[in-house]
């Protein structure tokens, strides 16, 4: 007899089980999307020490009759498929008839369910196999009650984390799930408590600011493209409110939460000049394709989806989340950055004063000034003063503005060069006097390998000898810098980038930022009036003037609505 046998029912769903559950979470997730596949409107969810104890979803969806309440426990028995053209364009959450046989193989479990209020059927399941099948009177909907979870699997059930641990994984889900659907009501309690809570809402909008309160509801940029074939809506962050944790961006395609990496790359592309390595911004995003244009069969919890046209969808998800960046509505107050300063100014007087005033905190500088394009005639910043021959302080309309001098020039100057570098038409400035530069053996071999790189970008550098080369021309927007160290910075940039990448242009765009930030205006650098006032006009028509290109903010706003608040006028 050969060594290959078929495995037995029972042994095959807990191999399914492995790859569809791993936690509670996993089992709430598959309920959950039953559930909105059934038309439900409100769905209740009770849980019992994180779920690993208990686990019970509740819905008002469609219901089933006996027959399909015992029917759905077998493997790929599902209502959602019908053949093979309903698997290339799939429209519901779910779809392969796994999931609860799966579930009732390592579980304690209860179905409850009716098509009308009434007469209903309840099946009761141990380790997969059926005890009860019992009528049962009841309303409209289906119940799944989930007992010890892994309860025959004892290996499994030691890699479940604390109760704290796996109900912040429920209310995760959960709250993917609000996001997804506004329209439906979701409540979650445990241990008699409900910790979230959420009635049908109008829109995204104000699902957002039921889920995560209004102070970040009120902070983001709303999106909204479309594409030959695909439409993008949601909400970004703001550059400057980014955080050290991915934990509030969610992605959406056709309504299942997903970790792509097409929509990932978009995004990160989308904020790369604009925000600090290590920060993330908040994300709401919701993808629209034809179901035909995505594969959602590639993951075993459905947590990834494979697009027909990536390059089409990564282009408009990019493009989207770029265009409302830099923005006037991107720009925050200084109440933003600073929220004790929300309320009235308490100034000290008599001898403490400066001192008292000296030791208040310094705000952090945030977001800048808008495109030129967004602004409305007349709102053209006036420079009214510098101040510590650092910041620029200009009068836009009602608000006051201050620009750090410097970030918002290397901003200038790195559109305007890699603008330049993009379309080899770099301006050169010839040197009256060669710099001469001396080169350790290491870079010397950088300087060989990097030299076409170096003259797209205006640089005239070549060999002088052993251990030296001599520049001889150099980009006219970096003119003002210290030559030799600029280019020996250009080969230590250079070295790092190539340890990582061998692309060409996040090449160019690191040394194109390493340049502009040498040749930028510092700080404490006296100013006259015409020379900041067109600095302001130039950041105006940048592309994307929020911050300059290593992610640290530009300029903040004060509202004069907020400086009478402080002087008690209003």
């Amino acid at each position: 007899m050969g060594r290959i046998r078929v495995l037995d029912e029972q042994l095959a769903n807990r191999i399914a089980a492995g790859e569809v559950v791993d936690r509670p979470a996993s089992v709430l997730k598959e309920l959950v999307e039953n559930s909105l596949d059934a038309g439900a409107r409100s769905i209740r969810v009770t849980a019992e020490a994180g779920g690993k104890r208990l686990l019970r979803v509740e819905d008002d969806g469609i219901g089933m009759d006996r027959d399909d309440a015992i029917l759905c426990f077998e493997r790929h028995a599902t209502s959602k498929l019908r053949g093979l053209d309903d698997l290339e364009a799939i429209t519901t959450l779910g779809f392969r008839g796994e999931a609860l046989p799966a579930i009732a193989s390592v579980s304690r479990l209860l179905l409850s369910t009716s098509e009308q209020d009434g007469p209903g059927t309840e099946v009761e399941i141990r380790a997969g196999k059926i005890l009860s099948v019992r009528e049962a009177d009841r309303v409209r909907g289906t119940s799944v009650e989930v007992a010890g979870l892994f309860f025959n699997v004892p290996a499994r059930r030691r890699f479940l984390r604390s109760d704290a641990t796996e109900l912040s994984h429920l209310l995760r889900v959960l709250t993917d799930f609000a996001l997804a659907q506004p329209a439906v009501r979701f409540r979650l309690e445990h241990g008699g408590r409900a910790l979230l809570d959420t009635g049908p809402a109008g829109d995204c909008g104000e699902r957002i600011e039921q889920l995560f309160g209004t102070e970040l509801a009120r902070t983001l940029l709303p999106i909204r493209r479309d594409g030959a074939s695909v439409k993008v809506r949601g909400f970004a962050g703001r550059p400057a409110d980014a955080g050290t944790r991915r934990d509030r961006q969610h992605l959406f395609v056709n309504g299942r939460r997903v970790h792509d990496r097409t929509l990932l790359h978009a995004v990160s592309e989308a904020y790369r000049e604009t925000v600090a390595a290590g920060r993330h911004p908040a994300l709401f995003l919701f993808v629209e394709v034809d179901p035909a244009e995505v594969d959602v069969n590639v993951h075993p919890q459905k947590a990834e989806v494979r697009f027909r046209r990536a390059a089409e969808v990564h282009d408009v998800v990019r493009e989207a989340v770029a265009a409302v960046l830099g923005t006037a509505a991107a720009v925050p107050d200084l109440a933003d950055l600073r929220p004790a300063y929300a309320g009235a100014f308490r100034l000290p007087s008599g001898p403490a004063a400066a001192a008292a005033l000296a030791a208040l905190p310094a705000p952090e500088l945030r977001e800048p000034m808008p495109p030129r394009a967004e602004q409305t005639p007349g709102a053209r910043p006036e420079v009214l003063a510098q101040l510590l021959d650092s910041y620029v302080i200009a009068q836009e309309r009602d608000t006051l503005v201050v620009v750090d001098q410097h970030a918002a020039h290397e901003r200038v100057l790195f559109e305007r060069y890699l603008s330049q570098a993009e379309a080899d038409g770099v301006e050169q400035q010839r040197l009256l006097v060669p710099v001469q530069l001396e080169l350790a053996p290491a870079q010397a071999v950088l300087l060989e390998q990097e030299a076409g790189e170096l003259a797209r970008l205006g640089f005239v550098v070549a060999p002088f000898g052993p251990g030296a080369a001599r520049i001889d021309a150099v980009p006219a927007v970096v003119a003002g810098a210290e030559v030799a160290g600029l280019v020996r910075d250009l080969l230590e940039e250079a070295a790092s980038v190539r340890r990582v990448t061998t692309g060409v242009a996040e090449l160019r765009r690191q040394l194109v930022t390493t340049a502009a930030c040498r040749a930028a205006i510092k700080v404490r650098t006296p100013l006259p009036r015409e020379a900041m006032q067109r600095l302001l006009d130039d950041l105006g028509r940048c592309r994307n003037p929020t911050t300059c290109p290593h992610g640290r903010p530009i300029a903040f706003r004060l509202p004069l609505a907020d400086i009478e608040r402080a002087f008690r006028r209003r």
